[in-house]
């Protein structure tokens, strides 16, 4: 998923169920950041108060696997079930670390967050639930099961989607999966987008209201998809309407159901402009480079007064929180077994070799 889902539906999902929209727009932001946040920053550095930020994101493909895991899997690519019926591939291969969509682990990572009524964590890990529709049938690391056959991509390093490029993230796009059996092979993705933010609300109204949800709140939920049914419209094979659905959601959260007041256009820049600053030199800090999408960004940046109290520096502490709690929970019932039994290096397998594990 993208900046639609992530940022504008997020935040019309967290309204509706009844966040109020200063809440609802931290945890949009929160959610839309993962994405951004790929960049190591270390502020004050030789200082008492010397920081460095969790990333929740990479663009560097050299990492080695164990680093990978520790970023894809537990903010993007959330291992579930190998037996789930919409992952059933023509090559009969079933993966221990597939991304299936609302897996138990992913309701575990969420209902953590949750717990924790950190908006920040509770962002993050929407993020990652939601992913788990987007995502699903790819594994987060290096691997020959994200393999998609084709001339030019047989060339690419297999992480992720990366072979299907940016299909699974766009809203409105229905395209196929080769790996898969007929019908799983064609993806609607505004029906996984919807499905998606179906079981967000749900998520949020129980954590607003508790279960059961009300009959009023099932009504809420059918109304919630009506409206980003509209907003997504027609299918649009090259992403070129993305400006105006965004319009849209912008429109849709200046009604009333949807807190009244109009989402502001997403800033990646935002937080951290105004929790840190490079002291003498501030207009740099927008400059762009030939080597801005690498992890380590060496720069001298300094605190802003208050940044404690900061959206930046309170994002940054809950995906330090929210890293460690999903990985103890994806170690406990996926990396531990991996370990044990050396499946470092191919964690492929056939269902008969699967019941081995």
């Amino acid at each position: 998923m993208d900046i639609e889902f992530h940022y504008y539906m997020t935040y019309l999902v967290a309204t509706r169920s009844g966040f109020s929209p200063n809440e609802a727009r931290a945890i949009a932001y929160s959610s839309q950041y993962v994405d951004n946040n790929s960049k190591v920053f270390r502020i004050n550095t030789g200082k008492r108060n010397e920081y460095c930020n969790q990333i929740t994101q990479t663009f560097n493909i050299l990492k080695s696997k164990n680093e990978l895991l520790k970023i894809y899997p537990v903010f993007h690519f959330i291992p579930g079930d190998p037996f789930f019926a919409n992952a059933q591939r023509k090559d009969g291969q079933r993966h221990f670390l597939n991304t299936t969509p609302n897996s138990e682990n992913a309701n575990r990572i969420i209902d953590d967050a949750l717990i924790s009524k950190n908006l920040y964590r509770i962002g993050i890990a929407s993020h990652s639930y939601a992913d788990t529709w987007a995502h699903q049938n790819f594994v987060g690391y290096y691997d020959e099961f994200n393999a998609v056959k084709g001339v030019f991509r047989s060339a690419l390093p297999h992480v992720g989607h990366a072979d299907v490029k940016r299909y699974p993230d766009w809203p409105a796009l229905i395209w196929h999966d080769d790996r898969l059996v007929s019908p799983h092979d064609r993806i609607d993705n505004k029906v996984r987008f919807l499905e998606a933010a179906r079981h967000l609300f749900y998520k949020y109204c129980s954590y607003l209201e508790g279960l059961p949800l009300s009959n009023r709140r099932e009504k809420d939920a059918l109304e919630l998809i009506r409206d980003l049914d509209l907003a997504i419209g027609e299918s649009d094979s090259k992403n070129r309407r993305k400006c105006d659905r965004i319009r849209r959601y912008i429109a849709l959260s200046e009604e009333k159901n949807y807190g009244g007041e109009s989402i502001l256009v997403y800033n990646k820049r935002l937080w951290f402009d105004l929790a840190v600053s490079r002291r003498g030199n501030d207009c740099s800090d927008r400059k762009k480079n030939l080597f801005s999408n690498l992890t380590t960004f060496k720069d001298p940046y300094f605190w802003r007064e208050n940044y404690r109290n900061s959206h930046w520096y309170r994002f940054q502490e809950a995906a330090k929180k929210q890293q460690k709690s999903a990985w103890d929970i994806l170690y406990e019932s996926k990396f531990r077994y991996l370990e044990t039994r050396q499946y470092c290096d191919s964690h492929s397998f056939s269902q008969n070799n699967y019941a081995k594990i």
